[in-house]
């Protein structure tokens, strides 16, 4: 397959063109030029016939060549990677004189390193070019970038590459370490060891070793390893001194990536499909997201007294058994925020924006959480107990994840979306964060240590599914982050979704255990109603004073007596496992035409 090389402007023409045939033959393929042209139409690559434009007409050969305009030129070189199975893709970065730091030319270098998913080279060239003598020094860090610089080094230089490795000075046994270090890394490379030169010096500073290596060496390109946009300016710009640059004899400067793994380029696939698919947030909305997120997702005076009070709103709700009460409470927590402040952050790999926004959760969660265990002390002097509104927080299940994730989406989508800002209310009191902070605090104080670590399981939940749904909705709406600095982001989210999938098998367990443990107590009453000649015709389970309550209805010809409502009693026991209070209401039936 031949290697691409794209052309920004016309200046660099003659210098990449000369570089491109020098790799395309080292790599013994043949080579694809595309020109960046305004002429161009549409956003695919237009191959054309013939001779080339006016700077490239005289130095083209036999190349097959084709333009495309500047601001579609990454997405036209990935389409064109991907159908071709490009294996090399080479381009400029280097552009003195071509204006600022955010021309196009600058901006596609940083692209097509970024996205494309073939090996890419960035060649700084030097203001004058000599004959080509194989002078390559490579310096050798281990990893696949350095790898893949190394062995195109030794297609173009062989012995003339020089493989260079920077060991610590820390013994006498130092530079044997290093050596055998460098001899490792070369063979990983699918290099031979003798068919390069190998070159290890003692020092700490890798970068400063390196430009004490270029300057007292005739060498005629520097070809470094790189993994992220992040780097290229610094290995292009920052390890060799200009005067190396410039002048006849200019030493050319290049930054190698290997090509993307499997897993980041299906990445990219689905972002693609996502950027033609979904509605994508322009700038300016994204620009009005951050902004709001970061203002609103910090621990603040405000924030801690909406903390305070919704959370005291809760508890009394809860002890009161009013869920009116605490729906009121769900409306007033800020705790949603910082949450969707952590799945902005991990899509961005926005590092302070998650510090903040985490700090907010926690300091919040321990303030509703003093909160409540306060409040439990006092119902505990005045004598309160379990109360519904309390139990039921106290046995989540796989369905309190669902509603998570779906309410992380939901909020995410609003908030993304100033127009439909008024849904955040109902999102609010669907995701409810609050309340199950309070159950922890006032049940602890109650004495109702299964019921709090439920509670404390259902806030947990809430959290982890609201980050991962506000960030799955995040990059669905076109947000991402650069690839410098993300790897904590793309670490945290593994952990998140791993925590999550966690989580579902103890939730799926009590769910299953709440829709079969009603089918098995209803046929076991079912059984024992029958035997005293009734029919049993409703069953529901609910909580009474922290004590669970069975509400059963019967059909017969007259009420049960004392003995069928106690086996009944022991009955529902048996199955549930606990005492269990039991109401038992008749329904009176009696055939047409029956006499007493």
């Amino acid at each position: 397959m031949p290697l691409v090389l794209v052309i920004r402007y016309p200046e660099e023409a003659a210098g990449m063109l000369a570089w491109g045939r020098r790799v395309a033959a080292a790599q013994e393929t043949s080579m694809e030029i595309v020109v960046c042209d305004d002429a161009a139409k549409g956003g695919e690559i237009e191959w054309m016939e013939g001779v080339g434009p006016d700077h490239l007409g005289e130095l083209l050969e036999e190349e097959r060549w084709g333009r495309v305009r500047m601001e579609k030129a990454v997405e036209a070189l990935m389409s064109h990677v991907r159908v071709t199975k490009v294996p090399f893709l080479l381009i400029g970065k280097h552009n003195s004189g071509r204006g600022l730091n955010d021309s196009p030319e600058r901006k596609l270098s940083r692209a097509v390193f970024a996205r494309v998913p073939c090996a890419v080279g960035v060649l700084r060239l030097p203001e004058e070019g000599h004959d080509w003598a194989g002078k390559v020094l490579v310096p050798c860090a281990g990893g696949p970038h350095s790898r893949s610089a190394l062995k195109l080094a030794e297609k173009l230089g062989g012995t003339g590459a020089t493989a260079f490795f920077v060991e610590p000075d820390t013994d006498e046994v130092s530079r044997d370490v290093g050596e055998r270090m460098l001899k490792k890394a070369v063979r990983k490379a699918g290099v031979e060891p003798e068919s390069v030169t190998r070159k290890v010096v003692l020092g700490d500073r890798v970068s400063e070793e390196i430009r004490k290596e270029v300057e007292s060496g005739d060498y005629e390109l520097l070809l470094i390893g790189a993994s992220n946009t992040g780097t290229i300016r610094a290995k292009l710009f920052g390890t060799v001194p200009d005067k190396l640059l410039q002048g006849p004899g200019g030493l050319a400067v290049g930054v190698v990536r290997a090509a993307l793994p499997t897993g980041r380029r299906m990445k990219e696939a689905l972002g693609q499909f996502l950027r033609l698919k979904v509605p994508q947030l322009e700038r300016e909305e994204r620009v009005a997201l951050v902004d709001e997120v970061e203002g609103k997702a910090r621990w603040t005076f405000d924030f801690a007294a909406l903390m305070i009070l919704a959370t005291s709103i809760a508890g009394l709700g809860l002890l009161a058994d009013s869920a009116a009460v605490v729906i009121g409470a769900m409306l007033v927590a800020p705790l949603m925020m910082p949450l969707i402040g952590g799945g902005l952050s991990l899509v961005q790999g926005n590092w302070p924006l998650w510090r903040r926004s985490q700090r907010a959760v926690l300091m919040g969660f321990f303030a509703a959480l003093g909160i409540g265990l306060l409040l439990g002390w006092g119902a505990r002097m005045m004598g309160f107990g379990l109360t519904g509104e309390l139990a039921a927080r106290g046995e989540p299940t796989l369905l309190d994840l669902g509603v998570a994730f779906v309410s992380g989406i939901a909020a995410s989508y609003c908030l993304a979306r100033p127009a439909l800002s008024g849904a955040l209310a109902g999102v609010a009191i669907a995701a409810a964060l609050v309340p199950p902070i309070a159950t922890v605090g006032i049940c602890l104080s109650l004495g109702e240590v299964a019921t709090a670590r439920g509670a404390a399981l259902l806030f947990g939940t809430n959290v982890v599914a609201i980050v991962l749904g506000a960030a799955a909705n995040f990059f669905l709406a076109g947000i991402r982050g650069r690839s410098a600095g993300g790897l904590w982001a793309q670490r945290l989210f593994i952990v998140f979704a791993l925590t999550c999938a966690g989580l579902a098998v103890p939730l799926t367990s009590v769910l299953v255990g709440k829709v079969t443990e009603p089918r098995m107590m209803e046929r076991a009453l079912t059984e024992v109603a029958a035997k005293g000649g009734y029919r049993l015709v409703k069953l529901r389970k609910s909580r009474l004073g922290g004590e669970p309550l069975i509400s059963i209805e019967i059909a017969g010809p007259e009420a049960p007596g004392e003995l069928l409502i106690e086996a009944l009693r022991k009955s529902a026991e048996g199955q549930a496992g606990e005492k269990v209070r039991l109401r038992v209401r008749t329904l009176l039936e009696r055939e047409a035409g029956e006499v007493d």
